[in-house]
């Protein structure tokens, strides 16, 4: 029977978390005990000092060395022990992106003890680096870390397939960013790695929780927002500068995704220069 880690390591891999954001938190000695319901899934990572956290009935120690995992629908009671201020990082995932695919880990409070404090610290100091970044580029490092962070808490109890497509779409992310300006398609994209394309693109959904097509739709839109706010191109030139030759298709998918034309975002920035 494997042990209760090894359980979360193989359930983390079948169904990975993608992280909505990450944020630090500190509590000052006698403050009022927080108690209120939990609508959210978040694993709480203390810094320093010490706190009591309760889950309705189950009670933890949360001390640094530690990671709780809290679930929605709970009455949390928190109070600060001690004297000195507690201070800990809390990420934040949508339970109900994963209500569907018959696993427990949701539904469940739990405590694991940080085997590799180093990395772990490492990872979430660069999660709440992107967690204020809201471009593609960020949010692929954003997955990229939370695989990281959840291989050190598992000590490598991820399985080598897992480790191994990590790797793998680490690499197809950065060929989509250096091609991103050519014609690229699906089949193209998995052809260069070998890869059927319903295969390749499960694979890279499953990492990056981002369809490839998508991805490169979406790297390409952020990389002409960039364009017209920086550089000054027209809505042609960023067009045609990340790889399309049709101005009024590129203008109806960038209203598509990002909630705006490309020419109100260049008459705004023309606006603002004659005023400053």
């Amino acid at each position: 029977m494997p042990d209760f880690r090894t359980q979360l390591a193989e359930e983390y891999a079948r169904f990975p978390l993608t992280i909505q954001k990450a944020a630090s938190f500190t509590k000052s000695p006698g403050q009022i005990p927080a108690s209120y319901e939990t609508t959210r899934a978040a694993f709480i990572f203390p810094i320093s000092g010490k706190a009591n956290i309760s889950f309705d009935s189950h009670a933890f120690t949360a001390i640094p060395g530690k990671v709780i995992h809290g679930c929605p629908g709970k009455r949390l009671t928190f109070y600060v022990e001690g004297a000195e201020p507690f201070c800990h990082i809390n990420l934040y995932y949508d339970p109900y992106d994963y209500q569907n695919k018959g696993t427990d880990f949701i539904h469940s409070a739990y405590e694991l003890d940080i085997l590799n404090q180093i990395e772990v610290t490492s990872c979430l100091k660069e999660l709440l680096r992107l967690s204020h970044c809201h471009d593609i580029r960020s949010r692929f490092r954003m997955n990229f870390t939370t695989q990281q962070l959840f291989d050190a808490l598992f000590c490598s109890k991820l399985s080598k397939q897992e480790a191994e497509e990590l790797n793998f779409i680490n690499e197809a992310a950065l060929y989509i960013r250096d091609h991103y300006t050519e014609p690229l398609t699906l089949p193209q994209i998995a052809g260069h790695f070998q890869k059927k394309s319903q295969n390749f693109s499960y694979i890279f959904y499953k990492v990056m929780g981002i369809r490839p097509v998508d991805y490169l739709i979406e790297y390409r839109l952020e990389t002409a927002a960039g364009l017209l706010n920086e550089n000054g191109y027209s809505v042609r030139q960023a067009a045609i500068a990340v790889g399309y030759k049709d101005e009024f298709y590129f203008s109806r998918l960038f209203k598509k995704h990002m909630g705006i034309t490309p020419s109100k975002i260049k008459s705004r920035i023309v606006t603002e220069r004659k005023e400053s």
